[in-house]
């Protein structure tokens, strides 16, 4: 018995030390859309406030992409956060701006959005729903 747990110990070793470290502990990371984006006043940019929250992590990158169908046009873009939130266990809302490709632009109105955290090489967290693109109140009278 104290030779099967030997050697499955020395089998557990490399495995253990080839992946990469993230955190101490076991690691956990959800994103969470938010059911709305809203537009730069060219169209051009999407702001989405990604709600994210991890523990014994260091932060992974959000990416965002939106896909939005306008009659038979397809505009597809993504954006990705920066990692300047913390893995306390606690909700924090990070900002992705989606940019659209050159030439093109995002219109008020429906469009399927998928989030992804990346921890390392693989993909750690994912989130996928439809949203509603808005244009902010015009502050003029």
């Amino acid at each position: 018995m104290v030779a099967l747990g030997l050697g499955a110990a020395a089998l557990a070793g490399p495995l253990l030390q080839s992946a990469p470290i993230f955190g101490v502990g076991n690691q956990a990371i959800v994103i969470n859309l938010p059911p709305k984006g809203e537009l730069s006043t060219t169209g051009q940019g999407v702001r989405f406030r990604v709600t994210v929250t991890c523990t014994n992590m260091v932060p992974a990158p959000i990416t965002v992409h939106l896909q939005q169908t306008r009659s038979q046009t397809v505009v597809n873009g993504s954006g990705t956060s920066g990692t300047s939130y913390r893995c306390t266990g606690r909700s924090e809302r990070v900002p992705v701006i989606v940019l659209a490709p050159q030439g093109a632009h995002f219109n008020p109105g429906g469009a399927t959005a998928t989030a992804t955290a990346t921890c390392g090489a693989s993909v750690c967290a994912t989130a996928t729903r439809n949203v509603v693109l808005f244009s902010p109140p015009s502050s003029q009278p």
